[in-house]
C-alpha cells in the first residue's frame, strides 16, 4: 500500500510541477504543499584552503562555503570566488582527465603546464585522484588546492 500512496504523490507531483504556473489558487497551494521538500536541496559547508608555498608571490587562504549537497566541488569553488577575490580561478577541460585548474587565487601562478599543477587534496593529506568536477563534498570536508610540482 505505501507503494501505490508514493507513486500516486510521486505522479501528482510530476503533473504539478507543470501546472502550477496559472491553475486555480487551490491547485496551486496543493502542488507548493506535494513539492516543497522536493525543491529545497540541502545545504553543506565546506573549508576550502588555496595555496602557494612553491613560488612568489606565497600566499595561503581559508573560508568556510556553503552550497547545496551533491554538487561537485567545482561549484564550490565558484561560490568562493563569487565571495572572494582571492579564490578566482581558470580552468581547461582534457577529455581524459576532466577540469584542470590553470590559474588559481588572486595574484594566479600558472599551473598545468606538466611542470607545475594544482593539486586536490581532502586535509590531512589525501591526494584525490579525481577533477575538481568529479568530486563531490561531504559535510565537513577540508579540501585544498595546492601548488605543486607533480611526483614530488
Amino acid at each position: 500500500m505505501r507503494t501505490i500512496n508514493f507513486i500516486v504523490i510521486l505522479l501528482v507531483s510530476n503533473v504539478c510541477y507543470g501546472i502550477c504556473k496559472g491553475w486555480i489558487l487551490h491547485a496551486k497551494s496543493l502542488c507548493m504543499d506535494l513539492t516543497d521538500g522536493i525543491s529545497k536541496a540541502k545545504n553543506i559547508t565546506i573549508t576550502y584552503t588555496i595555496r602557494n608555498h612553491f613560488i612568489e608571490p606565497w600566499f595561503e587562504h581559508e573560508r568556510n562555503v556553503t552550497s547545496s549537497a551533491g554538487q561537485p566541488f567545482i561549484r564550490f569553488m565558484e561560490q568562493a570566488a563569487t565571495d572572494d577575490v582571492n579564490y578566482e580561478f581558470s580552468s581547461r577541460y582534457q577529455s581524459k582527465v576532466g577540469y584542470v585548474i590553470t590559474e588559481l587565487g588572486k595574484d594566479r601562478p600558472e599551473g598545468g603546464s606538466g611542470f607545475t599543477s594544482w593539486q586536490l587534496t581532502k586535509a590531512p593529506s589525501t591526494i584525490l585522484p579525481i577533477d575538481v568536477s568529479r568530486y563531490i563534498p561531504e559535510d565537513g570536508d577540508h579540501l585544498v588546492m595546492d601548488y605543486v610540482i607533480p611526483g614530488l
